[in-house]
């Protein structure tokens, strides 16, 4: 049967390849598009970019590809583009089924339901429950039931049957690698950066982050990881099937809960990495912990590995945001100051996640944020404004403050683009502290050629007109080398 996934993006490369490389490849209906395959489905894929005539690429698609069943996802920001989407399928062909998963479906499926458009919602993990539901629609049942992990509504009279949920999948290495060659000619760059999935859900419980929500979802272990072994297994794939690959994304929330783990893993890339003559460098996601800063072995075991990058969650540098309002694990700055310049020493680059703008936050304490990251010198900073995803605490936090009112949201850009007026740090400074943090964090450390483009590159996102005209210069070979130059930040 014909199955079509779609998937949406902001920041994209160009619209015939909207991917900037394999990193960009979305693990959840990735997973979900390659169980479908193996299940025997002729699958195809669709990147719908911003400012695209949606309604043409989608009837072109239609008429191409004879899907029965349209897969879609969506986080909260993604959710108005993706209902949109849904409502010009069911406008080209309402034979065709159309399910949707993802965080924002999985936390709102009464929501998403009492849309005409949707035939099924996916609540939590659904490589399973997608195929099964595809499955009945193949063998001719006209309306698919008593699938596990899905809502599934009757056109007829406008009931749904809500199924129970599975327990969270114990066993990662029981899943299947992606597929990446379904999603090969939409990269832009192949050599880029590839990603692989370590391990499914969070231990901590931010308050910003969907995961405290998401964890209740089903029974069982919610936060697990593939054994070390099934990890090389994926990476020796996908070094033979995409040899340009030089640099690898290990996506997992944080490696720094299970320092034994850390160890058995970097063995095991150890040995993977002396059978190559130019082995891969891996990056990978950390939070600071009082175990991991007392832990000497640590930096060097990931050094030794082949580690280029550590990403960590600073978000806030005022200590009060990050214990009070963010629920954040306990550190003080200078121990994550300490950390950086350790890891700078061993030959790994530190980088930092930093939020602006969260309800309760103010000025002064975002000054903190700057001075912290000023001290740590990151090799690169993943700055986002604030944006309150429903069902998290702190969108209630926001709404309980009287600063999220209907309308005030606008989910395009989300993560670049001010949405909330905080007492004590207006719309208008967010936007403003934002617009400036690379100038406040490197003046006077790198060229000022390097921040202004930065700085510059954040203004122009915030305006679709001249982001598409940015993104067709870009295109242009005079002109591609000069930007790519600018846009690595630290080399």
């Amino acid at each position: 049967m014909n199955v079509c996934c779609v998937y949406t993006v902001e920041d994209y490369v160009s619209i015939e390849k909207p991917l900037h490389s394999f990193e960009s490849i979305p693990f959840g209906i990735a997973f979900i598009a390659t169980a479908l395959k193996q299940a025997k489905h002729d699958i195809s894929m669709l990147v719908i970019t911003p400012g695209a005539d949606y309604y043409n690429l989608l009837e072109r698609h239609i008429k191409k590809h004879l899907p029965k069943l349209i897969c879609l996802t969506a986080v909260a920001s993604q959710y108005t583009i993706i209902l949109d989407i849904a409502r010009a399928v069911h406008q080209i062909d309402s034979a065709i089924n159309i399910i949707i998963g993802g965080h924002h479906a999985s936390l709102n499926p009464s929501e998403v339901l009492i849309e005409d458009c949707f035939d099924a919602v996916c609540i939590g993990e659904g490589e399973r429950a997608v195929v099964e539901y595809a499955s009945q629609i193949k063998s001719g049942i006209n309306l698919p039931s008593n699938i596990n992990n899905l809502w599934i509504k009757n056109r007829a009279n406008n009931s749904i049957e809500k199924n129970d949920r599975n327990p969270f999948v114990q066993d990662l290495d029981s899943l299947p690698f992606i597929d990446r060659s379904m999603w090969e000619d939409l990269i832009d760059d192949k050599s880029r950066l590839a990603s692989i999935l370590l391990g499914r859900g969070c231990p901590n419980k931010c308050t910003y982050c969907s995961n405290h929500a998401l964890a209740k979802l089903s029974e069982g272990k919610y936060v697990r990881f593939r054994s070390p072994e099934n990890i090389v297994e994926e990476l020796k794939q996908l070094i033979q099937d995409f040899p340009e690959v030089t640099k690898v994304y290990l996506e997992v929330e944080t490696l720094s809960i299970n320092l034994k783990y850390v160890d058995a893993l970097c063995e095991q890339l150890k040995k993977f990495n002396a059978g190559l003559q130019n082995p891969p460098r891996y990056g990978v996601n950390l939070t600071m912990r009082k175990k991991l800063l007392e832990n000497d072995e640590f930096l060097p075991k990931l050094k030794a590995a082949n580690f280029e990058f550590i990403n960590i969650g600073l978000e806030s540098g005022s200590e009060r945001v990050r214990r009070e309002i963010l629920k954040r694990p306990k550190y003080d700055n200078g121990s994550l100051i300490k950390f950086c310049n350790l890891a700078k020493e061993v030959g790994i680059e530190a980088n930092l996640f930093v939020l602006v703008g969260i309800p309760g936050e103010t000025l002064s304490d975002f000054k903190e944020t700057i001075a912290c990251t000023r001290e740590c010198n990151p090799q690169h900073v993943h700055l986002s404004i604030f944006y309150p995803y429903p069902g998290t605490d702190l969108f209630f936090m926001a709404r309980d403050m009287g600063v999220l009112q209907n309308g005030t949201l606008k989910p395009v850009f989300e993560r670049r683009t001010a949405n909330l007026d905080l007492p004590g740090f207006s719309k208008k400074q967010i936007q403003r502290e934002f617009l400036l943090f690379y100038y406040n964090v490197y003046k006077g450390r790198l060229p000022f050629y390097k921040i202004a483009s930065r700085v510059i590159r954040e203004l122009v996102f915030l305006y679709p007109m001249l982001n598409e005209l940015y993104i067709k210069m870009s295109d242009y070979r005079i002109v591609k080398p000069l930007l790519k130059k600018l846009s690595t930040f630290r080399k």
